[in-house]
């Protein structure tokens, strides 16, 4: 191998930047598209004198919630992890599948969550705006994990193959731009619809 060929091969990944900006532009769409759906929300829930409009209605599963939200965290941490190992030439799969792992008990405990809800008497149909307003925010996210979720996944059996190294792994990269996203936006929504 040529002295050019070695330098070439140990030289750290610069992911194309045509990549990155295509990922952030579509990132930046998709926060406008939640920052209109809170901003709704919140101006729905303003106008309305008591929160939610009736005492019949269930009250939301903070502390479930809350579970659900650190293991959401988590996830963020583990694939942080996975592109950490990558990076040092490993391959990272453990770290992958503990993260699709953790995104899929996530989509699990929403879906518990929301047959719950549903049992005792909210949902899409049920509750005014508050019912409406709530399945649309946490289904319209859920969506997203749940795409994350594959696009991980995708990665993992790509990655069993030995698909990514330390110096090409712009897909892990563009994969975790989206997936911290999605779990900031969570931490947005989980206060508004949650907390306060």
């Amino acid at each position: 191998m040529s002295t050019a060929a070695l330098a070439a091969h140990d030289a750290p990944h610069n992911p194309p930047k045509l990549a990155i900006f295509g990922m952030t532009m579509f990132l930046a769409s998709e926060a406008m598209l939640f920052a209109g759906l809170i901003g709704g929300y919140v101006v729905l829930r303003l106008s309305s004198p008591a929160w939610p409009p009736s005492p019949e209605y269930p009250k939301l599963p903070i502390l479930l919630t809350g579970i659900n939200t650190v293991f959401l965290i988590a996830s963020s941490f583990t694939y942080h992890f996975a592109e950490g190992a990558v990076k040092k030439g490993k391959k990272g799969l453990f770290w992958l599948g503990v993260t699709v792992l953790l995104g899929s008990l996530f989509l699990a405990i929403q879906a518990y969550e929301w047959t719950h809800l549903h049992h005792e008497g909210l949902w899409f149909n049920k509750g005014g705006v508050y019912g409406s307003s709530f399945f649309l925010l946490t289904g319209f996210h859920g969506a997203h994990v749940a795409i994350g979720v594959l696009m991980i996944l995708f990665a993992f059996f790509r990655q069993l193959g030995g698909a990514y190294t330390a110096q090409n792994h712009t897909y892990l990269i563009l994969a975790g731009m989206y997936w911290h996203f999605v779990d900031v936006v969570w931490i947005f929504l989980y206060s508004v619809l949650y907390l306060i």
